[in-house]
């Protein structure tokens, strides 16, 4: 929630190492354990490392799910729609061949996909410059995460109002922003993401004192961060690759 991409980026390695000590002691699952590697490449808006990581070796349902996920959104956000709509389809087909055996920590497999796949989805269609239908679709994703059953660390990845505070503001639609952004701080209290949103959706309503405070705990809560955001995701309305939302260092290898 502090936007250290550099120290993000070598958790999930250090996770990967400890995950294929465990598969060679003979530990088996779905493998969700292992899909922070594409989550926080989503996270951080790295698309063409997403795009370059090849499929998983494994067709543990898991892996395999964060694998379709990570890429469909990578995909749409190239523009590539066609590709991410194979995506999508594939991870829909995965989710209905799922039993409650299937497990994503304390969730089953299927219902983290039910936050997944909307989510793909809904960058699909801000891509195509479908605004009503990226809501909609994000939406969705917000209504399944809260749904699911709470662990620690949380079995999803990173708040969904953050995804879908960005879509309402590029809609125009600051005061719905606002409200989504309230609430992901409810939840996240101190999430710089949601607190540099929550800080443009009030300036946006012309609310000039209210912002300078979030702006003022948004740079508390990003005083250890090596990105500089834009927006509160790497999530805009078209396929335009010129258009960023943060300022990418080179930090290594991924």
């Amino acid at each position: 929630m502090q936007g250290r991409k550099a120290a993000a980026l070598a958790a999930v390695q250090q996770l990967l190492a400890t995950a294929s000590n465990h598969s060679a002691a003979g530990n088996s699952g779905s493998g969700w354990e292992l899909t922070p590697q594409y989550a926080v490449l989503v996270r951080f808006g790295l698309w063409d490392e997403l795009i370059a990581v090849g499929r998983p070796a494994t067709r543990a349902p898991g892996v395999t799910a964060g694998y379709l996920y990570g890429r469909g959104v990578a995909l749409a956000a190239r523009g590539r729609i066609a590709e991410a709509r194979t995506m999508l389809a594939e991870l829909q087909r995965l989710a209905m061949s799922l039993t409650p055996q299937d497990r994503a920590g304390a969730n089953s497999l299927h219902d983290v996909i039910g936050v997944a796949a909307p989510i793909v989805a809904a960058r699909i269609a801000a891509s195509e410059y479908r605004a009503t239908d990226a809501v909609a679709a994000l939406e969705r994703a917000v209504a399944a995460e809260d749904a699911l059953t709470a662990a620690e660390p949380p079995d999803w990845f990173f708040p969904v109002r953050d995804l879908l505070g960005a879509e309402l503001l590029l809609a125009g639609r600051a005061a719905d922003a606002e409200r989504v952004y309230r609430e992901d701080l409810k939840r996240q209290p101190g999430n710089g993401w949601a607190l540099h949103g929550l800080a443009t959706a009030l300036r946006e309503e012309g609310r000039a004192r209210p912002a300078a405070a979030a702006e003022r705990a948004f740079a508390a809560a990003w005083q250890q961060s090596d990105v500089r955001l834009l927006s509160s995701a790497f999530w805009f309305g078209g396929a335009d690759t010129t258009r960023c939302e943060c300022e990418r260092t080179d930090l290594g290898t991924h």
